[in-house]
């Protein structure tokens, strides 16, 4: 009996990029699967646009809900979901036709994996691509210790069994941003991430992104580190570092360069006394500046 696979996509006040996301979704080959619309709240004309798509898309399965953010829009679909996989899409993004059928070819030859995923086309407003970002982890590190420096991969790439998704549990709710980082930090407690290489999908930018507001997604990432790493003293030490360096780059992007120098000097303290190599950060620094490769 074939696999069902669940498509699920959150969306907030996306209804300009939502056609683009559920018209790829039902134009996957593979057949066996149900998408799934949960609208967190929108306040513009997304509610209009869903009765056109489900004209357009009989079997799209839609819910509504009041605004509570991506976790609580997620946690919405995981439970309305039959799928025996799921694979996650913002509202705002693309996944490429055969994204879902090369993820479970690959499932169904390797029945060990739980977990695999891919790379991405980085893409304008408009969908031309401009670059490709390699997702793969490291392949000398534990996913963990990867993990502990940054968020590798966004939702639209992993297709997941769902009994590990029953395992791992729901997203956090208290996360508005960062939640997904959060969810691969748990996921890799519990199952080993298989990285199948290729584009799958397609990564939109444009002006709306959250993750664009760098104050708020530094305090989201300092309440990842402290929910997962507080009491791991490496790793813990680690993802400040990752966190510094983050601050020095944006920092000077900024013009603010007492503060980049400040970070700066954070980080060159935790580096000359090794507080977070243990020898590997050279080399996982090297792998971060290559994963995005311009076409």
């Amino acid at each position: 009996m074939p696999l069902l696979v669940s498509i699920i996509i959150p969306t907030y006040n996306s209804a300009r990029f939502l056609p683009d996301a559920v018209s790829s979704a039902f134009a996957q080959t593979y057949p066996y699967l149900e998408c799934i619309v949960v609208d967190d709240g929108s306040t513009d004309k997304t509610r209009d646009l869903l009765q056109q798509l489900l004209i357009r898309y009989p079997a799209l399965k839609t819910a509504a809900k009041e605004n509570g953010g991506p976790s609580s829009a997620r946690n919405l679909g995981l439970r309305l979901c039959s799928g025996d996989l799921v694979s996650f899409l913002d509202a705002d993004d693309v996944l490429l036709p055969d994204k879902i059928q090369r993820q479970i070819n690959f499932m169904e030859e390797h029945l060990e994996v739980d977990f695999v995923y891919g790379d991405y086309l980085v893409v304008t407003e408009t969908l031309k691509p401009i670059a490709i970002f390699s997702a793969e982890l490291p392949r000398n590190l534990h996913p963990l210790d990867a993990l502990c420096y940054r968020n590798w991969f966004n939702p639209l790439v992993p297709l997941i069994r769902r009994r590990v998704l029953d395992r791992v549990g729901e997203f956090d709710e208290e996360l508005l941003v960062a939640e997904d980082w959060d969810y691969w930090i748990r996921c890799a407690k519990v199952v080993h991430m298989t990285h199948l290489d290729g584009a799958v999908a397609m990564y939109r930018q444009h002006p709306q992104q959250v993750h664009r507001d760098y104050a708020h997604m530094r305090e989201a990432c300092m309440r990842v580190v402290t929910k997962h790493f507080r009491q791991d003293g490496r790793r813990r030490r680690s993802a400040m570092a990752a966190i510094d360096l983050n601050d020095a780059k944006h920092c000077w992007k900024h013009s603010e360069y007492s503060a980049s120098v400040l970070a700066l000097m954070r980080y060159a303290v935790q580096d000359r006394f090794g507080l977070h190599t243990g020898g590997l950060w050279p080399q996982v620094t090297a792998m971060m500046q290559s994963q995005l490769k311009p076409l």
